[in-house]
């Protein structure tokens, strides 16, 4: 007769199979956690910020050149920081025309002042439906652009001051513009870059405009943004494409709001932001 002690052959089959389904959920759940976060030290960079941009104009008019407005403009953003700088990653949602859906993936790779150096969109041009990404380098003298595709089309645009592209709408290249700002009231003349879509045979038109930019001090009133409050520096930029707008920017760096005062009257703001370390 078998002992009690030495226990039922079935039973201990049964905790045996047990423990080893608990400890392969415990291993995916491990992976689920840790894999991410792994891939994400191995390329060298670790999250910092996210947050979402919205634009609202008044009476629910479009934004940016008449042939391409865009309305219900949002950007949702996680911000990396690397060896060499930092790294968007986001994603924009439009309407062009109107009531026509565009949800496209961007990347941008940032230097350690937040100042653009590169923008790729995911996106393909209206005019070249097989081109696509749209990449650009913010080089100190000159923006190249490449829209990729079987019959890509390439921009190179020689530039001798400050430069920022506002056109696709960036909240970090009308951030990064106000570096070059310095001096309290001092104008300091930048240039523009709009990238508009003209035709098939020109799918790709850059157009430079001159401006300038002033820095007006630290703000008196903060800004509060998901519950954090701010106090922001404020900046003035004048450009004939956008005419007066002022900028208001985060002890970071970031943009917190943009907003143009003539008609039609039209506002950029971070409605929704988390930061998960200090940058």
């Amino acid at each position: 007769m078998r002992s009690q002690a030495q226990g039922d052959p079935n039973e201990k089959e049964v905790f045996t199979t047990i423990r080893r389904e608990a400890a392969i959920v415990l291993f995916s759940v491990f992976l689920l956690i840790c894999v991410p976060l792994t891939v994400a030290q191995q390329r060298g960079r670790s999250k910092v910020a996210e947050g979402e941009y919205r634009v609202n104009i008044e009476g629910d008019l479009g934004l940016g050149p008449v042939e391409t407005q865009i309305f219900h403009f949002r950007e949702s953003w996680t911000l990396w920081k690397t060896g060499e700088g930092y790294e968007v990653e986001g994603n924009r949602t439009y309407e062009s025309p109107r009531n026509e859906l565009h949800d496209n993936r961007f990347v941008a790779e940032l230097s350690r002042d937040l100042r653009p150096l590169s923008i790729k969109e995911f996106a393909h041009l209206a005019f070249r439906t097989d081109s696509g990404p749209l990449s650009c380098e913010l080089l100190p003298q000159q923006l190249r652009c490449d829209c990729g595709g079987k019959d890509p089309a390439h921009v190179q645009v020689a530039m001798d001051r400050p430069y920022a592209m506002i056109w696709p709408l960036s909240a970090f290249s009308l951030s990064g513009l106000t570096r070059a700002a310095t001096e309290l009231e001092k104008p300091t003349s930048i240039q523009i870059v709009q990238l508009e879509q003209i035709s098939y045979a020109l799918p790709v038109l850059a157009i430079r405009s001159d401006g300038l930019i002033r820095y007006r001090g630290q703000s008196q009133e903060a800004i509060s943004t998901s519950g954090r409050s701010v106090p922001p520096k404020v900046y003035e930029l004048t450009t004939s494409p956008t005419g007066k707008m002022t900028l208001w920017i985060s002890p970071e760096g970031l943009l917190l709001a943009a907003e143009k005062t003539s008609w039609p009257k039209g506002r950029m703001e971070l409605v929704n932001f988390k930061k998960f370390a200090e940058f």
